[in-house]
């Protein structure tokens, strides 16, 4: 199917036609499983994404507008369900091992560890620049998507992917000395 075709049958998926958002679905299901299974490592959880995400383009398919072709569309989409799902297993799991300090009396030294990696760490984000530790910051600390720190510093979603690319390399280069 052509990207006209694909934005033909978005447009009657607006519209309510339930065998266009099948033909969507059927379409898409299996390059987006493959995406969500590189990403997550876990077969529910992919198939999960795969559903959750065409649920939402159903719940809200009279508002959304697709700029570039729905293909696209849809891989973004699935490709942020991922990392909020990433976010919140290690938001979890953080607060896991959080509890199992404070539980364990011999982890004494692996906090005094983790305080010097986490000074280490805080360190070398300090040395980058302040706009792009900024961005850096707001998406890798607050888990605010690039997009939204777009809009909310007023700049390009480009620049903020830069700002962050940046961010990590320099973060690589420090860490690594």
């Amino acid at each position: 199917m052509e990207p006209s075709e694909d934005k033909a049958l978005f447009h009657l998926i607006k519209s309510g036609d339930e065998v266009a958002f099948t033909t969507m679905f059927d379409k898409y299901k299996t390059l987006l499983f493959i995406i969500a299974f590189r990403c997550l490592d876990n077969e529910f959880e992919a198939h999960e994404a795969v559903q959750e995400t065409f649920v939402y383009v159903w719940e809200k398919r009279k508002t959304i507008e697709i700029q570039s072709s729905p293909k696209n569309y849809l891989v973004g989409a699935v490709r942020n369900y991922c990392f909020n799902c990433i976010r919140k297993r290690n938001a979890t799991q953080r607060r896991d091992e959080q509890y199992a300090y404070r539980k364990d009396p011999f982890v004494v030294s692996n906090r005094i560890e983790h305080k010097e990696l986490a000074k280490t760490l805080q360190n070398a984000i300090n040395t980058i620049k302040p706009s792009t530790r900024t961005s850096f910051e707001m998406h890798y600390i607050e888990g605010i998507s690039q997009k939204e720190i777009a809009k909310k510093r007023g700049i390009s979603l480009q620049t903020v992917k830069n700002q962050v690319f940046s961010a990590l390399k320099q973060l690589r280069s420090n860490l690594s000395k």
